[in-house]
């Protein structure tokens, strides 16, 4: 409780310095959100919980709670904090070094494409040193507290935090450090706090220039999404057996739930039988399930989720213009949220509701990828994501479903039509920035070209354009305006009037978006 306390005190700092100078950044909120979820599902364990039943508990509602890229990284943490430990009654130091190296293991698997200078550098140097200071203590600290080598950790936490300034080059052009990186020097600052009694210092590394943390985490490659179930036969299943085979082989995505009567397996892999065949080993594998999400490939179709299945898309969105747009594309909208993104249980909670076997879910955000991605271990549907990252890639996408057809080949026309969408962003920087070469000052109306900073302005139609220009439509290229909940209709017409002259032989459509802080999306295609 001490350290989620800590991390909601801290959370707005945080925030500061992991984003653009958009005003909807999340770091430090979506860490903490996911901890305090995680901190009241242990509250419910009664009187006198166990540490494992406690750690069991956390895990269990982080994994459920995780909002964002980073409240999934610490989700993951957390579970691995969790098999660290193991089935103990009490903690004590040689626990802790093994929880905080498993944490930092598990918190690498569940990135595709690990990069140092993030969050999983400082976990992992803070459970090297918290290794290193339990292998010296008697008994390789077996029996003895926790303090000390939590102080160890919190100390190897903070010098590879300012150490990640040089390691990102985004990072090093701001003078900042990675903002998921702080969030969990606050969380290890606000344990020791409660084993010690000392009262944890925190110290943002504001930026000596200002600057918008970039995503930093690499990008996923989507193989065949796999799923399917283990049912314990003659021995109890091995969570830990499982999800190494899991992870084996470069795979991707991998999340395992369950016990030792029977687990469930989500992973991204290149080539699912071998997987599926060598899973028999453990038990009575059935619910398989191997979607291609690039080309189809027929031999791997999966059972229960073939065309003639009844098959819903489910869109993440901000604003009713946007709802409205959804809506009437045959989707089904769940709030996409403003600064705390929407946690995985609430991505398969809205995905469960719809009671159709077979749901399609666009993220429409780059930041609620992962979570998306967790919610299809949690929901009881079939669940399959198209990872959009922006609104308009979303209504793109929406416009490529069809009912009729299988989860693959929707999968495979959605993703297509996403890629083909340009997205332009406007709204008003929170703070003084530098970002992508781009100086920013608080107030100015800055531009978004498919996430990246590219422009400041001094108005929001002003911003709009100069992302148009660089995003440079052709000739018969369709361009699609959304006007925010605040812009007044008559300055969405001006805007459209305005492209049409600026750009010959485009057409132009204006729609209000009644999204919140973004005065103008729009779309190339």
């Amino acid at each position: 409780m001490a350290a989620s306390s800590h991390l909601r005190q801290s959370a707005a700092e945080i925030d500061a310095i992991n984003v653009y100078p958009v005003p909807d950044g999340d770091t430090g909120t979506n860490m903490s959100a996911t901890l305090r979820e995680a901190i009241d599902r242990a509250i419910e364990t009664g009187e006198a919980p166990t540490v494992a039943e406690v750690l069991h508990a956390i895990a269990r509602g982080a994994l459920y709670g995780a909002r964002g890229n980073s409240g999934v990284i610490l989700s993951q943490a957390l579970r691995g904090f969790e098999s660290g430990v193991g089935p103990v009654e009490r903690l004590d130091a040689r626990g802790l070094a093994d929880g905080l190296l498993a944490a930092a293991d598990q918190a690498y698997h569940a990135v595709s494409k690990p990069q140092e200078g993030t969050m999983l550098t400082v976990l992992r140097e803070a459970a090297t040193e918290a290794m290193q200071a339990a292998e010296t203590m008697p008994g390789r600290g077996a029996g003895l507290g926790c303090a000390s080598v939590m102080a160890r950790a919190v100390l190897a936490a903070e010098t590879a935090e300012a150490g990640t300034i040089d390691q990102l080059p985004a990072l090093r052009e701001a003078g900042v450090t990675d903002a998921g990186g702080e969030g969990v020097c606050v969380i290890l600052g606000g344990l020791f706090s409660a084993l010690s009694g000392e009262t944890p210092r925190f110290a943002i590394h504001r930026a000596y220039r200002p600057i918008a943390m970039v995503e930093g985490h690499g990008k996923d490659e989507f193989g065949f999404c796999t799923e399917f179930l283990i049912e314990a036969t003659g021995r109890p299943l091995d969570l830990e057996q499982v999800r190494a085979l899991a992870e084996s082989g470069g795979n991707r995505s991998v999340v395992v739930v369950g016990d030792e009567t029977v687990a469930r397996i989500h992973v991204h892999c290149l080539d699912p039988q071998p997987l599926i065949d060598a899973a028999s080993q453990f038990g009575t594998v059935s619910r398989v399930k191997a979607e291609d999400m690039g080309a189809q490939h027929e031999r791997f179709k999966a059972s229960g989720s073939g065309a003639g299945a009844r098959i819903a898309l489910l869109a993440l969105s901000r604003g009713k213009g946007f709802d409205a747009v959804f809506e009437s594309l045959g989707a089904a909208v769940s709030d996409l949220g403003l600064v705390e993104k929407p946690p995985a249980g609430q991505v398969a909670d809205a995905a469960d509701a719809l009671r159709i076997p077979d749901v399609i879910v666009i993220s429409n955000h780059k930041n609620v990828r992962l979570a998306a991605e967790q919610a299809v271990s949690l929901a009881k549907c079939t669940l399959h994501l198209v990872p959009t990252t922006s609104l308009p890639q979303g209504v793109a996408a929406a416009m490529a479903f069809d009912p009729d057809e299988s989860a693959p080949a929707n999968i495979t026309a959605m993703s297509e039509a996403a890629k083909e969408v340009t997205t332009i962003e406007v709204t008003v920087a929170a703070a003084t920035r530098t970002a992508d070469g781009v100086d920013v000052r608080e107030g100015q109306a800055i531009t978004l070209l498919d996430g990246r900073l590219v422009a400041a302005s001094a108005t929001p139609r002003e911003a709009l354009l100069a992302g148009l220009r660089l995003a440079g439509p052709a000739r018969g290229s369709l361009v699609t305006i959304y006007s925010g909940e605040d812009t007044p209709p008559a300055e969405l017409e001006a805007a459209r009037a305005e492209i049409e002259v600026a750009f010959d032989g485009v057409e132009v459509e204006a729609l209000s978006g009644g999204q919140p802080l973004y005065p103008f999306i729009a779309s190339v295609e």
